[in-house]
């Protein structure tokens, strides 16, 4: 028989490896939600990242996909995104907050017809990230989607302001997560 010690061990070890899947899952879903409005619109993505730490990359479908140890954020690298008129920016940001959701919803469903952990996780996972991901703050996907009806308005951002912006976002998320 295995010590105590040494069963504690392997099931925190399985534990911990059920939740990066399962967060690494979810933020494919979300970033899918990114790229199927980016490649519709004919923005090659060239990378997408989920987490930091490379552990491992692979190619599919012409687009790298890099999986990192601490999979806490998540995004695509685009040279031409950048380019891409506002309206069209707008559509790819809020692709993955809704894509979040509608798994977030579909997760409820099934965890109500058949209560387990796992898909109450995957559902409340989903929706948290649904919800951060509308902050209308830099880099959350809510500014590129407020950037695009300020600038209709003709408020525009200059690189300065938007370093600025870019902190207080990040200083947002940062408080967020360590209340949660």
């Amino acid at each position: 028989m295995l010590p105590d010690a040494l069963v504690t061990i392997g099931m925190f070890a399985i534990a911990f490896f059920v939740i990066w899947l399962m967060l690494v899952f979810l933020l494919l879903i979300h970033e899918a939600g990114h790229l199927i409005p980016m490649q519709r619109f004919g923005i090659k993505p060239d990378k997408l990242i989920i987490g930091g730490y490379k552990l491992f990359s692979f190619r599919k479908s012409g687009i790298i996909h890099e999986i990192g140890l601490i999979p806490l954020w998540a995004y695509v690298v685009s040279s031409d995104y950048e380019k891409a008129p506002s309206d069209r920016r707008a559509i790819i940001a809020a692709g993955g907050p809704l894509i979040s959701l509608a798994t977030g919803l579909l997760f409820f469903g099934i965890n109500y017809v058949t209560p387990n952990w796992p898909t109450l996780v995957a559902a409340q996972g989903s929706i948290l990230l649904a919800a951060t991901n509308i902050i209308p703050l830099p880099p959350m996907d809510g500014w590129t989607i407020v950037e695009y009806f300020l600038n209709r308005r003709g408020i525009y951002f200059d690189d300065r302001n938007r370093r600025l912006l870019m902190g207080v976002g990040l200083a947002t998320i940062i408080a967020i997560t360590l209340a949660l």
